[in-house]
């Protein structure tokens, strides 16, 4: 019957093999599981596992490498929106809709590329996602040729690189069941996850270094002659190819009509912009070739057991995993808080402009928060693999601290409880980036723990498929006529207080841990 564990023995910790080969040798290119030392005329003696390779450390870095980037080129507009608004004449709801093509293009998409991840393996599934990174920031460049047409050839290219992230949101959980052995497992879906988020980090602070915002000096209030001018409107006019604002208002007290003319670096800005474009293109090019030249879908032997256990049928897994209630504790609590505080934290930017605090230093904030998250969650996932389990009780205390550190992070901006300090605002979102990405790898293996038998790339692709559709609905309240912005904070402050009452309700058990482990000690 498909997905019955078979009765096999399994090496202990102390006899597995490190494979010393260079990294191409011997690699079975079909993916059968069988010894790579074994003579070629000796009869195979069945399955075997227990062994580990050193090429699984350049299989995860090179798939992290590529999930970082499609995360930047999913980021990159926030960080840099008020240069972008200048530029392209667009409005808070055109930079939410470019962010938001993650989600729409990943709702439709989940259940193909897992399907795709379940039945044609990460081989297939990592260079179809490589390249429509490849597509998507190819399509962007265009924009040098047709400035004009850059509205709709920018979410175009948004939307092919949100197509792209089922497999870089979902795969790292694959990735570590097939090649690493079961204490490193959480280690290697941190790594996976994680990096992939810093790709968002790193477009908090590569966004702003290339792309110098200068429209901000146009706009606002300006002091003209002891008088207080307030700018009702703004239009833009070109004069022998230089570009300048005409900014149209009145004088506070006066009855006159003050014009102020200042000119611009539209040009300047715009060409940084295109920098930034080609910048991403060309990495998401390096990887595409990376990723065509070598990545295998498994290693030649399996590291577990359970890694060399038959799966469930997709079909099947499918059905399965609509009964079990414990993954939809898990569904529910890692879809609600990730997918928001997610979106949450890429338009950082929109956030604290009300809060006259610049692109650049939104950008800082926002750097510094993802590698300080990243750094913490990828030791958590360490940690959680030493102690083989208590993944339950580590994302309530996370959750706890994500409650405190939002508050903190709304009390200072937007209702003054605590005063506002550069520290504060730093040490408050730091707070809130180790909590929210540390709980990431927890719950990815709570929910392959609660799904097992079924496969790792169905249980991981409904559950960022859940990450997504609350990132949707987050990102869709932009359109909603003078919302502002003071609600983002409080409705990711929901979402973290209804981790708890779920997680408490999550019933613990590690059904595919349990086979790796307990058969082990059963043998000695």
């Amino acid at each position: 019957m498909p997905g019955l564990l078979k009765k096999e023995a399994v090496l202990t910790d102390s006899e597995i093999v490190v494979e010393s080969d260079p990294l191409l040798k011997d690699y079975n290119v079909n993916g059968t599981y069988s010894s790579i030392n074994r003579d070629d005329s000796a009869p195979a003696a069945g399955p075997q596992h227990g062994r580990v390779y050193k090429r699984r450390w350049y299989i995860l870095g090179l798939f992290s490498l590529l999930a970082a980037t499609q995360c930047m080129v999913w980021n990159v507009w926030g960080p840099i929106s008020d240069s972008a608004k200048f530029v392209f004449g667009w409005h808070d709801s055109d930079i939410a809709l470019l962010t938001n093509w993650g989600p729409i293009a990943y709702i439709p998409l989940a259940v193909p590329f897992s399907w795709l991840m379940d039945v044609k393996g990460l081989r297939i599934s990592v260079i179809v996602t490589a390249f429509l990174v490849f597509a998507g920031t190819g399509i962007r460049c265009v924009t040098a040729f047709y400035i004009g047409a850059a509205t709709w050839l920018m979410n175009i290219g948004q939307c092919l690189n949100g197509m792209a992230g089922p497999v870089a949101m979902s795969a790292p959980a694959v990735l570590s069941a097939a090649w690493f052995p079961h204490e490193q497992r959480a280690t290697a879906t941190a790594i996976g996850t994680i990096l992939g988020c810093l790709g968002s980090a790193a477009s908090f602070i590569i966004g702003p270094l290339i792309v110098r915002s200068r429209a901000a000096n146009h706009t606002g209030h300006h002091n003209v002659s002891g008088y207080e001018s307030l700018f009702d409107e703004e239009i833009r006019l070109s004069i022998n190819e230089t570009v300048f604002d005409v900014v149209l208002g009145g004088i506070v007290d006066e009855t006159c009509i003050f014009v102020s003319i200042f000119p611009t670096e539209w040009k300047t800005e715009r060409d940084e912009i295109m920098i930034l474009m080609y910048a991403e293109f060309a990495l998401s090019a390096a990887l595409f070739l990376a990723s065509i030249i070598y990545f295998p879908d498994k290693p030649p032997t399996p590291p577990t057991l359970t890694a060399a256990t038959e799966r469930l049928d997709f079909r099947t897994g499918v059905k399965q995993l609509l009964r079990n209630g414990r993954f939809w504790l898990i569904f529910l609590a890692y879809g609600a808080a990730e997918g928001t505080y997610g979106c949450w934290g890429g338009i950082l930017d929109v956030n604290l402009s009300p809060q006259n605090i610049t692109q650049m230093e939104a950008g800082w904030v926002g750097f510094y928060g993802s590698i300080t998250g990243g750094a913490s969650a990828i030791i958590i996932g360490r940690v959680a693999d030493f102690m083989g389990g208590h993944y339950k009780l580590t994302v309530l205390v996370l959750s706890l601290v994500l409650i405190g550190s939002t508050l903190w992070f709304t009390f200072m901006l937007y209702i003054s409880i605590i005063p506002f300090s550069t520290v504060s605002l730093y040490a408050s979102f730091l707070l809130i980036q180790v909590a929210c990405l540390g709980c990431i790898p927890l719950f990815y293996e709570l929910g392959v723990e609660a799904s097992y038998p079924i496969a790792e790339g169905i249980t991981s692709g409904v559950l960022t498929w859940s990450n997504n559709l609350f990132g949707l609905l987050f990102l869709l309240a932009f359109y909603i006529p003078n919302i502002g912005t003071s609600w983002m904070n409080w409705t990711a402050l929901g979402t973290a207080v209804a981790v708890v009452p779920l997680m408490l309700l999550f019933r613990e058990k590690y059904g595919r841990l349990s086979v790796d482990t307990g058969q082990a000690q059963n043998k000695g």
